[in-house]
């Protein structure tokens, strides 16, 4: 063989080695191009001429949108972070009462959507709620409308939504300075003994990127969030979008604001990103820093600080869901409640398991591919979750409307064939819309535990003369099965809370338990809101245990 060939075979065998399963880089490849057609139609028909809509929109409502969506997503994101950053910081680096409990039980405000949490504090401080209610008992009407103050504003929309999506920064936060290393703390310690300058200066730049991660996912719930803005009265980019699609009737204004907050959502988007590259190395190798005893009384004050935020953002709402539940549920006979229970039951099971497949599809085509294609499609398939539902409902209905026109076209050229209703306002297009928005919720985790898994486990089963399927059915899902299970009841937790993406898509008459506390509420009969909301929460509150045990007993 010549020198030629030699020095040209090592790139002849890497190129081979890239391309060992093109048909699952194939797959993969059509799949993301087909989760991908409607958010490019949203950026596409941005370009297109403006209605009258459009034009009043710009001129009279694209600045209040925009001025508030920015004053609550910053608003909310302060407040998350202070309570996300300062009981992971508490719950990791010292050592208190109920210190075990509390490291779990502050993940539970994530199993309440942020509008049912919405509703229960616009019942508990109601002029006729609870708390306005004793104070007549006690002093009169008179001193109860002295007292009274309207609650219904941003800010405390953002206190209550702050309440419930602060877990977004404490998880990432708590892992961050718990893979801190001891020596780095004892140095600091050496120069500086003053617990606060060693947080500010030394912990806090090292999580820096994981906070950084979990306050993007808190602004991206807060501007996905429509039944809460909707019912305080607060005008965002999401109900901009209700808005102009059916109150104004124009779709094509719709689609215009959502290409505007999709470009908000990427500018965020960007800025974590750069954030997320000034990575520092928080971990040396050394040990791991022990928690410090507390003594005395301040011991409690640490009890206190951690167990605050879990009664305001999960305790006392639950609580009054639970009693609005058991005082409405008689009511609840001989309604569609069983029906709607099945209805939400059954499309979180097929969006989960559709979910779950096709992010091991995804994964796995990348792993064996080792190309550039597969590792952006695998990126590109995971972005919906960044997108707001109500971005992603308007792509998926403009995505279905241009099928049917093509079909429609297609039918008249060879018969008269009714195509009008094949796609628009039916379950596969919900289920669509569901595995485009939430795909990144089951791609995350199991990628993570792909990669944890040895490579040598499917060279061993291609070595046997397996192929690519058997090796996945037989070889990586029995090793992946917690890893599954975890991705699956998260999928099914997030497809069961969905508001904003199923009230756009569903079919006529078609109600789940989201949709049901949202129009109970919206029609102010909180009471009657609070039986769905109750199972909604349960549904959020298992998978977190379950999640949490996985996780303990790993």
């Amino acid at each position: 063989m010549s020198a030629g060939s030699n020095a040209i075979l090592p790139y002849y065998r890497r190129i081979t080695r890239l391309f060992v399963a093109p048909g699952w880089l194939l797959t993969s490849v059509l799949l993301g191009i087909v989760f991908s057609i409607p958010l490019l139609l949203v950026l596409l028909r941005m370009f297109l001429p403006g209605t009258s809509a459009w034009q009043h929109i710009v001129n009279n409502l694209l600045f209040q949108y925009t001025a508030n969506s920015i004053l609550l997503c910053a608003f909310t994101g302060s407040i998350a972070l202070v309570l996300g950053v300062g009981t992971a910081w508490f719950i990791s680096r010292y050592d208190f009462p109920a210190k075990k409990w509390l490291s779990w039980a502050l993940i539970l405000p994530l199993a309440l959507p942020s509008y049912i949490v919405a509703y229960s504090y616009a019942g508990i401080l109601s002029f006729t709620g609870p708390i306005y209610g004793t104070l007549r008992n006690l002093g009169g009407p008179e001193l109860a409308q002295a007292l009274y103050f309207d609650t219904m504003n941003i800010g405390s929309l953002s206190i209550t939504l702050g309440l419930v999506l602060f877990p977004y920064v404490y998880l990432p936060a708590k892992a961050a300075f718990e893979l801190q290393s001891a020596s780095i703390f004892e140095a600091a310690s050496s120069l500086c003994n003053k617990p606060f300058r060693i947080f500010y200066k030394i912990a806090l730049p090292l999580a820096r990127p994981a906070i950084a991660g979990g306050l993007f996912l808190v602004m991206m719930e807060v501007l996905n969030d429509y039944g809460a803005v909707k019912y305080f009265g607060i005008n965002t980019f999401t109900t901009g979008i209700f808005k102009a699609w059916f109150s104004l009737g124009d779709l094509e204004a719709a689609i215009k604001l959502s290409a505007v907050l999709m470009l908000v959502v990427g500018l965020l988007f960007f800025v974590e990103k750069r954030i997320q590259r000034s990575r520092f190395a928080s971990n040396t190798g050394l040990k791991k820093s022990a928690s410090l005893k507390v003594n005395g009384p301040r011991k409690w004050l640490f009890t206190v600080a951690c167990l605050v935020p879990f009664a305001f953002g999960f305790l006392i709402p639950f609580l009054k869901i639970v009693n609005d539940s058991w005082i409405s549920w008689p009511r609840m006979e001989g309604t569609r409640f069983g029906e709607i229970v099945w209805h939400s039951v059954s499309l979180a099971l097929v969006a989960a398991t559709l979910i779950v497949v096709l992010s091991l599809v995804f994964i796995y085509s990348s792993r064996i591919n080792r190309t550039l294609a597969g590792t952006l499609v695998k990126r590109v398939v995971s972005l919906g979750y960044a997108i707001p539902g109500a971005v992603i409902a308007v792509g998926v209905m403009v995505a279905a409307a241009g099928a049917e026109h093509f079909l429609e076209s297609l039918a008249h050229a060879f018969g008269s064939v009714n195509t009008q209703i094949l796609f628009t306002g039916t379950i596969a297009a919900l289920v669509y819309a569901y595995l485009i928005r939430f795909m990144a919720v089951s791609v995350n985790p199991l990628e993570g535990n792909f990669e944890q898994q040895c490579s040598n486990l499917d060279e061993a089963s291609r070595s046997l003369g397996k192929g690519h399927l058997y090796t996945l059915l037989r070889v990586n899902i029995p090793v992946l099965k917690p890893a599954i299970l975890a991705a699956f009841l998260l999928v099914f937790v997030d497809v069961m809370k969905e508001l904003p993406l199923t009230l756009i898509l569903r079919p006529f008459n078609y109600d789940t338990l989201a949709t049901t506390a949202f129009e109970y509420a919206n029609d102010e009969m909180l009471r009657e809101s609070a039986p769905a909301s109750l199972l909604i929460v349960v549904s959020g509150i298992v998978p977190i245990l379950l999640i949490h045990h996985l996780i303990k007993s790993k």
